[in-house]
């Protein structure tokens, strides 16, 4: 089978599994979000911080490495999982051990014991680090999608269970826990196991590459989590509760989508980086599709903040729908431009995405710092300054580096924009009219509409676009389609 038809019906088991997933995954979030304060989500998105944050180091960028080097040999292999579980063991002890003082630091004695048991995820994610990234390697998203979807359904059946019970930030803490151990339980079980070996001798050239995609990844972690770092100084813990659900509301197409698209992505070019063309040919395809839904989905969500608010979380969390306006706008250029940058590491550019990934650690923590200031609001509107000027100084370097033209993506990326601009401003005159109305009609009449405006206007100025979605849809039924998009 070809790298594309390979990639195709990855892609194809990885979007089963994430439907499954959030299907599973909203219908309890839903009722978990009803049930737990906004304190209990601003006390997790601090967990989350540190947690990330650490993992990001605790992996050293091993499985990246894993996943480019297509011919590392089975000893190197077993050093690279002894590394692995070194650091990882090592991590989880540290933050142990400094979870009172970093309790301390965000002034939530409260903490401590969530971030030490939180912390257990790095040792188990790095236990199942070689089954997980040898079934990436080749594609065997069958296999790992079941996996996903088992592991999702426990965490958020855990995590609803401990919610009905009054176990607040516990529910969270512990259901995403319960989750990361089914998976690596999994992966040991049904992937290919390794002996690891604890020697660094050969390795070196794995554990360079590693190191620089880790402090990419680390500078990265730091850099989209400096908001609640930066915002736990000025703002409340029910406001930062706020702002985390806000988030995840909006960022959910973005960290589901792009998670299987990176994925996918790494492998597959890594594997076609001497045929440079097709490649350009493939991403320009890939950048027009994710276009296609991402602007409309994301800035739908923007449009009709009040309604879903009401409708999904209830009057509780109102407060939340000025962040729900403001975050989704800037996401869709988030994901075309993750994409490229993607490609571009795939390609063996690792020395520019660490510039890149420098030039925005300067902006965003910047941008956060200053919009904090303001409050809620103040802090997501620093997402619609901080990324674009970041973007533009990044992405130029690795449009050519992929050997795209800016111009280029006009035509791709332009249409869904210019329909969903159309889309946002039927959806806010559309309003008023329903003004008495309940939230659940209001909303399907909103959303309704906006679909249909989004539609139209890209039947009118690219066509293309929707045969292309056709076209997609076929290939994942199995079908014969020569395009993607």
């Amino acid at each position: 089978m070809s790298i594309d038809r390979k990639a195709i019906s990855a892609l194809k088991w990885a979007t089963v599994a994430k439907l499954v997933v959030q299907i599973a995954s909203w219908a309890g979030t839903l009722m978990i979000v009803r049930l737990l304060r906004p304190e209990d989500y601003g006390l997790m998105a601090k967990v989350a911080v540190v947690c990330a944050i650490a993992g990001a180091i605790a992996e050293l960028g091993l499985g990246a490495a894993i996943v480019r080097s297509v011919d590392m040999t089975r000893v190197d292999l077993q050093k690279v999982y002894g590394v692995s579980l070194f650091f990882g063991t090592c991590m989880t002890t540290v933050l142990v051990v400094t979870a009172p003082l970093l309790a301390r630091l965000f002034q939530e004695p409260g903490l401590a014991w969530p971030i030490a048991v939180a912390s257990l995820q790095i040792i188990v994610g790095a236990v199942a680090l070689v089954p997980n990234t040898l079934a990436t390697r080749e594609l065997s998203f069958g296999r790992l999608s079941k996996i996903e979807i088992a592991a999702g359904i426990t965490g958020i059946a855990a995590t609803l269970l401990l919610a009905l019970i009054g176990a607040g930030v516990w529910a969270l803490v512990l259901g995403t826990l319960c989750g990361a151990v089914v998976r690596s339980t999994a992966l040991l079980v049904f992937g290919e196991r390794v002996r690891p070996i604890f020697s660094t001798r050969g390795i070196g050239e794995y554990l360079k590459f590693g190191l620089t995609v880790a402090g990419n990844r680390v500078s990265y972690f730091i850099v989209v989590q400096s908001d609640v770092l930066i915002g736990s100084a000025f703002l409340s813990t029910t406001e930062i509760g706020q702002y985390a659900v806000a988030l995840q509301l909006a960022t959910l197409p973005m960290t589901k989508v792009m998670g299987t698209i990176n994925e996918i992505t790494m492998p597959a070019v890594a594997q076609q980086q001497r045929d440079l063309p097709h490649v350009r040919e493939t991403v320009l395809r890939v950048l027009g599709f994710i276009s296609l839904i991402a602007f409309p989905m994301l800035w739908g969500i923007s449009a009709t903040a009040p309604e879903l608010i009401l409708v999904l979380l209830g009057s509780k969390w109102l407060s939340a729908v000025p962040a729900l306006t403001i975050l989704p706008l800037v996401i869709p250029v988030r994901m075309v431009c993750g994409v490229m940058f993607t490609v571009s590491l795939a390609l063996g550019n690792r020395q520019l995405d660490l510039r890149n990934t420098f030039v925005t650690f300067v902006f965003l923590p910047s941008g956060f710092f200053v919009g904090a200031h303001w409050g809620l609001v103040g802090l997501c509107s620093a997402w619609l300054v901080s990324v674009p000027v970041a973007y533009a100084f990044t992405v130029p370097a690795v449009l050519r580096r992929i050997g795209i033209r800016a111009r280029e993506l006009v035509p791709e990326c332009g249409p869904p924009a210019v329909a969903a601009t159309a889309m946002y401003a039927v959806i806010w005159a559309f309003r008023p009219a329903l003004a008495g109305r309940s939230s659940i009609l209001a909303l399907l009449a909103l959303v309704g509409a906006g679909a249909l405006i989004y539609v139209g206007v890209m039947a009118l100025i690219s066509r293309r676009h929707l045969e292309g979605a056709r076209n997609f849809a076929r290939l994942l039924r199995g079908g014969n389609a020569t395009e993607v998009v």
